[in-house]
């Protein structure tokens, strides 16, 4: 269970004359201002797609295509996702390329 801090807020008048009240209410830590946690620092996929660079394209492709039982559209979004979060630059071009493969099959 996540640590639960208290916000408050000072009441304040809008520029229409409104005012709004005081308020305070409990929410979520959510740490630091700029800093996500580490558990939520990769990019966490809903398919394995036994996607591996040093296939041969064809191969890559297919495991892909197969792992999002044929959705054509599924598989681009799912390639790219990977080619933007990924800090191999080999890896993200790779499946920047097969994206753009099936996002071009899609159309």
């Amino acid at each position: 269970m996540a640590a639960k801090i208290k916000i408050t807020r000072k009441s304040y008048v809008r520029e229409n004359g409104t005012v709004a009240k005081a308020t305070s209410y409990y929410t979520e830590d959510k740490g630091k201002p700029g800093k996500t946690p580490i558990t939520d620092r990769w990019y966490q996929h809903n398919v394995e797609m036994q996607w591996h660079k040093d296939l041969p394209a064809e191969i890559r492709r297919a495991n892909a295509l197969k792992a999002h039982k044929g959705d054509v559209l599924a598989t681009a979004r799912a390639l790219q996702a990977l080619a933007n979060v990924t800090t191999d630059s080999e890896t993200s071009k790779i499946a920047k390329i097969d994206a753009d493969y099936y996002f071009a099959k899609h159309q």
